[in-house]
């Protein structure tokens, strides 16, 4: 579904941009989602995992909060501390993976700012044979993303993650990111009937 839209809503993004409307790139990308991209299902693509236990995307057989990064991306202000509390509620029934588009190396750096019970997976683009994968979540969805999915691997909910400047209180950060990441738990919840 995304190789089939997001051409269609990139066009007409780009030019409402250009015609000076600098909010439509986040109202097109929101259309794309609820429109055309929740309710389809993910495919299984191949990933590595840094501890070599997963293979592939559907190697979880539990709900997935799936965190698009590559390593020269900057978490959120309170993001960290927004899915560690989130993590501490949920992670019993529901698993937060990191999927980073980077080396090994990069990867395992990266994830040590995050909770350690979140799964860390990694994409190398130099290796990976997955290529139609990568350009359709990569660099077709852009990063950072999180995308909630089911059991069954149904995508609920894509969304680019909220960025909350440095400046703002770590504990005001922290409720805005959870704001946002509570709503997509709470919709899983809700589809797995929990």
């Amino acid at each position: 579904m995304l190789e089939l839209y997001h051409d269609e809503f990139q066009t007409k993004s780009e030019s409402d941009f250009n015609l000076g409307n600098h909010n439509s790139t986040n109202n097109y990308f929101d259309s794309l989602v609820s429109l055309k991209l929740k309710g389809t299902i993910l495919d299984n693509f191949r990933v590595y995992s840094i501890n070599n236990k997963i293979n592939h995307l559907y190697d979880f057989k539990n709900p997935l909060y799936l965190m698009s990064y590559a390593s020269w991306c900057v978490p959120s202000n309170g993001e960290t501390e927004a899915l560690k509390q989130l993590i501490d509620t949920h992670g019993d029934w529901m698993d937060f993976v990191l999927i980073m588009w980077d080396t090994k190396e990069d990867a395992i750096l990266f994830s040590k700012q995050f909770h350690t019970k979140i799964k860390v997976l990694y994409v190398d683009e130099l290796y990976n044979t997955e290529t139609k994968t990568i350009k359709m979540l990569k660099h077709k969805l852009g990063l950072p993303i999180s995308i909630t999915l089911s059991q069954d691997k149904t995508i609920l909910n894509i969304r680019s993650n909220k960025q909350v400047h440095p400046s703002v209180d770590t504990e005001i950060a922290t409720k805005i990111c959870l704001k946002s990441m509570k709503k997509d738990i709470l919709d899983l919840k809700k589809y797995e009937n929990l």
